[in-house]
């Protein structure tokens, strides 16, 4: 078995990152580089590093991130904060700043309640109640 430590977020722009993650979704930051920020979430933390030029990544086989990053990918954050203030807040807080909630928050087939909403980098997240 393996445990998730780390879920690791390459941003185009890290400013904006923060002001989403620690505005919108009120996260606070654990621990600030000159190039990354980390929040402690619980069951592993979440770092949002500042893109990599070409040349750090070529000595591990990678490439700078192409397109629309977040396409096709998902991250579920749990919060304890209720879904609805947590919808209202984003959608007030960042009228003017990139990132946005996706739907309102609301019941799924599956079961429980969540919202999705679209951080600066466009990573998809799906917020849900915390005990769900």
């Amino acid at each position: 078995m393996a445990d998730l430590s780390q879920l690791f977020l390459l941003s185009g722009d890290l400013r904006a990152a923060r002001e989403f993650y620690e505005t919108a979704l009120g996260l606070e930051p654990r621990a600030v580089g000159d190039a990354s920020v980390a929040y402690e979430t619980g069951a592993c933390e979440l770092k949002i590093q500042a893109d990599f030029d070409p040349e750090t990544l070529e000595p591990f086989g990678l490439s700078p991130p192409s397109g629309r990053r977040g396409e096709g990918g998902i991250v579920v954050l749990g919060v304890d904060e209720p879904l609805d203030e947590l919808h209202e807040r984003m959608s007030t807080a960042l009228e003017d700043e990139p990132g946005e909630p996706l739907i309102e928050p609301r019941e799924v087939p599956w079961g429980g309640r969540m919202f999705l909403a679209r951080d600066p980098d466009g990573y998809v997240l799906e917020l849900r109640p915390a005990d769900e």
